[in-house]
């Protein structure tokens, strides 16, 4: 996690330092967002870049196979989510509406009486529909199904309320929740209040806060290099107490 102040303080820092002038609390916060999910999804380019390398091999790479660091990073939003975090709407047959968070579901699995699980296979709509109409491959609680439908997906058969204890679970990956510099206003100037509930620090690696900075500088429209960034860093006094103003 990077402290959002800490990021602040170091940008405004640089900022000043290359007569940028200053950058105010809600565009700060708009730019971090930026620059959080730009660092975000490019962890998935990357992913997908060592899966493509991989099966170009003829390997069978799976989500733990990619680069220690790289799976760190993207596990640190991986989530598993319960039935009752679902929207279930009965009425157009054992449907799920999904979260505002998912980015990517990674599977779906049917959860037994018994505690025991079972991995729901995803299907296409073509298949979904074959199978659903099949008299011989129809989907079963030993063979489940399920088809991705907008923002929701769409099981097969449908969970058994009785007896009681069925459910399902999905494994996936959520969205950074959106960097908030909270502050109050001091003689017209906004200072950092760390106690603020709508206070949000930016949820990457502090091995990625160089990175975060140059990025969020680039929104200001300011090139700089990664060591002038460590050098600031280092620099605790400078970090905590730069002026917001």
């Amino acid at each position: 996690m990077i402290s959002i102040n800490r990021a602040r303080n170091t940008v405004l820092f640089l900022l000043d330092k290359n007569n940028r002038g200053f950058i105010s609390p809600e565009k700060f916060d708009v730019f971090c967002y930026l620059a959080q999910m730009d660092i975000f999804e490019n962890l998935f380019f990357q992913y997908n870049k060592w899966k493509l390398n991989e099966n170009k091999k003829s390997s069978t790479t799976e989500y733990g196979d990619i680069p220690k660091n790289i799976q760190e990073q993207i596990d640190a939003f991986a989530e598993y989510s319960i039935p009752d975090n679902f929207t279930y709407d009965s009425g157009k047959d054992a449907w799920f509406y999904l979260g505002a968070d998912l980015y990517r579901s990674e599977g779906l699995s049917l959860v037994f009486p018994n505690g025991k699980k079972k991995d729901v296979e995803e299907v296409s709509k073509t298949e979904w529909n074959n199978l659903i109409n099949s008299t011989i491959n129809m989907p079963t609680t030993t063979y489940p199904i399920y088809t991705k439908v907008g923002l929701g997906f769409r099981v097969a058969p449908e969970v058994p309320t009785t007896p009681a204890g069925y459910g399902l679970e999905l494994f996936y990956i959520r969205v950074p929740k959106t960097p908030k510099w909270s502050y109050i206003n001091v003689d017209g100037n906004p200072m950092y209040n760390a106690g603020a509930s709508d206070k949000q620090d930016i949820e990457l690696s502090e091995t990625l806060f160089s990175e975060f900075i140059i990025k969020v500088l680039s929104y200001c429209g300011l090139s700089i290099k990664e060591q002038d960034v460590v050098a600031v860093a280092a620099n605790s006094e400078v970090v905590t107490d730069q002026k917001q103003s």
